[in-house]
């Protein structure tokens, strides 16, 4: 849809195109009158230096001049008027229509200007927005990280706190049913150190012992998880995984809690305590 200026001699040209995409500020009535008005000054003035040279600076009685009519751009005959005035009127009108023609294009530069400014900033703030919302996700994510890892390390540390209890007690003799420092069986040293280390009563037997946590594979072991050797029921023996392939427990009637490898007494299966 066309844009209308108050301008008298817009009027029709901006209707003429009414129905096409004109969003054009500049004034084409005045452009219009430009060129009018050039293509007049010239003979006219011309006509007032001949009219001056001969002396005859009066128009004579019933003829007639052409000028422009400004509401409509069309030519009328206008009596009694010397070259000398027409002229000077052609001109004023020509000076008029450069002022009107230059403030309006100066009024469709500042409004171009003003959106274009007003989209550039848009655009920024689209970007800024996007920017912060980056930043913000990031920062997000390394809270998390940050918060895992401490809960890893803090996991890690009670582990490692259990393990240690264990191995304080290598040497300690073999004593069926004993779960206290002077003598342990198998469910017994576990049973003591989980106690010692997480506050938690542990089942008594290495079958009720195998219920406790989930299941682990051995290619995920970490120091702390518990082997178990046997299956449902029939599951005779437990010891606390060390790290390194090896693992802690009290092994038998007439021996002492040791440290033994995985590949000289091969467990089960392995679970994880969720303390």
């Amino acid at each position: 849809m066309s844009r209308r200026l108050p301008c008298r001699h817009c009027e029709r040209i901006h209707l003429r195109y009414s129905n096409r995409r004109h969003v054009s500020l500049r004034c084409l009535g005045a452009a219009a009158v430009l060129s009018g008005a050039l293509l007049m000054i010239q003979p006219a003035v011309a006509h007032a230096d001949d009219a001056l040279v001969s002396g005859d600076s009066l128009v004579p009685d019933g003829q007639t001049r052409t000028i422009l009519a400004p509401e409509n751009h069309s030519v009328v005959e206008e009596e009694g008027r010397s070259p000398v005035q027409t002229a000077a009127e052609t001109t004023k009108n020509f000076a008029d229509a450069i002022s009107h023609f230059e403030a309006v294009e100066g009024v469709g530069v500042s409004i171009e200007n003003i959106a274009a400014e007003q989209e550039r900033q848009k655009i920024k703030e689209i970007e800024l927005a996007r920017v912060e919302a980056g930043v913000k996700a990031a920062e997000e994510e390394r809270a998390r990280i940050a918060e895992e890892e401490r809960l890893a390390a803090e996991a890690a540390q009670v582990r490692q706190a259990f393990v240690d209890a264990a191995l304080d007690q290598v040497g300690t003799p073999y004593v069926s049913g004993g779960a206290a420092p002077g003598g342990f069986d198998c469910s017994g040293l576990v049973k003591y150190c989980v106690a010692q280390v997480y506050g938690y009563e542990m089942p008594r037997t290495a079958a009720a012992q195998s219920g406790e946590g989930e299941s682990v594979s051995f290619g995920d072991l970490q120091t702390g998880d518990l082997l178990f050797w046997g299956s449902g029921s029939g599951v005779y023996h437990v010891a606390i995984y060390v790290g390194n392939g090896q693992y802690v427990h009290a092994p038998r009637p007439g021996q002492s809690v040791k440290v033994q490898t995985l590949e000289s007494y091969t467990p089960t299966f392995a679970k994880r305590l969720n303390l």
